[in-house]
């Protein structure tokens, strides 16, 4: 039987991970990781509330100043115009903001995602990365996140914690 390829190499996820256990060994936790407390949420079965993982509907917006009604701004770094919607505050409703395809294409949840992503284990809970890290020219989005080893390695080391954690193991037994 062939042996399986070794694991992607996953820099980011190990400092990540390493931040983490920096964090969830503190006896009080003092400083709020969005990344942190969403993914742990998601594996004990809660939705998502961020949109940088899970698979939870994102319906949000920005007004600029000008009156216009745009994706969010993190799409910007995908591509010039990405986060348009040609849509604004004077002519649209906000209901017709959510029906713009850009916006409603985020609403989709597993159907959003690419074939890998639907098949991986941890798929449910990193939600396929950040929307923007899974964009390349001429295809668009429905690609794994360039961080798809680290979120890996993330996911399953904060689920490795939590098992730990309510066994009342630590990493040292």
């Amino acid at each position: 039987m062939p042996r399986a390829p070794p694991p992607a190499p996953a820099p980011y996820g190990d400092w990540l991970a390493t931040v983490f256990d920096a964090w969830w060994d503190e006896r009080r936790l003092r400083t709020r990781v969005r990344l942190f407390q969403e993914i742990a949420a998601l594996l004990l079965g809660a939705p998502s509330r961020a949109e940088a993982v899970g698979l939870s509907p994102m319906a949000a917006v920005v007004v600029e100043t000008d009156g216009a009604i745009e994706q969010v701004d993190s799409l910007k770094s995908a591509y010039a115009g990405a986060a348009e919607t040609g849509l604004d505050v004077f002519r649209n409703s906000f209901d017709e903001a959510l029906r713009h395809p850009g916006v409603a294409a985020r609403q989709l949840g597993e159907r959003a995602l690419a074939a890998e992503c639907r098949g991986c284990p941890v798929g449910r809970v990193c939600g396929g990365g950040n929307y923007v890290h899974r964009y390349a020219p001429g295809t668009g989005f429905r690609h794994p996140s360039v961080y798809c080893a680290d979120l890996e390695r993330l996911v399953r080391h904060i689920a490795r914690r939590l098992a730990r954690t309510a066994r009342g193991t630590t990493p040292d037994n």
